[in-house]
Formats: structure tokens, sequence, C-alpha cells
């Protein structure tokens, strides 16, 4: 396995956990993103599972602010160009341990990044 495999899986994971943020500013804490089910199938699959919500950001973040949280979604929207995976798309499959692994080392990571941001608000 590349690292660019596992590299691209990582960004993957700190992508998710942006979206996953900027979803739950939008709608609230029961977020499709942030369901347990949700997670492992754009964990194993990220381009069929996570693309829409990568197309759905900007409506994500116009919801945010019409519910009181546009100063917050929009640290975390201004985070997604940094996240995106170097390839011109998402990575298909991600069905390997390893592969699973480090997109949950960016998903954690990215969420911990965002706590942080958040807070400085």
């Amino acid at each position: 396995m590349t690292t660019d495999q596992l590299t691209e899986a990582h960004r993957c994971g700190r992508l998710y956990a942006a979206l996953a943020e900027l979803q739950k500013l939008s709608s609230g804490p029961h977020h499709s993103l942030g369901s347990p089910g949700s997670a492992r199938q754009i964990a194993t699959e990220p381009r069929k599972h996570l693309t829409e919500h990568l197309e759905k950001a900007g409506k994500y973040l116009l919801d945010a602010r019409n519910r009181g949280n546009g100063t917050a979604a929009a640290a975390v929207f201004r985070m997604l160009p940094d996240l995106l995976p170097e390839s011109k798309e998402l990575p298909g499959d991600l069905r390997t341990d390893e592969k699973r692994e480090r997109f949950g080392e960016g998903r954690d990571q990215q969420a911990a990044e965002i706590e942080k941001a958040l807070k400085a608000l």
C-alpha cells in the first residue's frame, strides 16, 4: 500500500469531520453524518457517500447561518479547501484496515482542530 493511498484516506477522514460539523451546525445534533452507520459507510466508500455532502456544503453554510450558527459554520467552511484529497475525486474504496484506520485518525484530528477553532470564536 502506498503512502499516497494512506494520505488520501487521512484527508478523507478530515474532510468527513468538517462536513459533519457543518451539517450539525445547519440542522442540529441529529444530522445524518453523525450516525455511526453513516460514518462506517463513508470510511469504506468516501466517493459514493461523501461527494453528495461536499456538494451541499454551501447549503449547510446558509442553513447554519439561518439557525444563528453562521460564524461557526463559516470557520468550518473555510477549512474545506485544505481538506480535499489531492486527486481529482474522492477515493472510491478504503476497505483495508490500514486505510480505515488512517481515515479515523484524520477524522479525530480534524474534529479536535474544529473544536479548538470554535472555542476561539
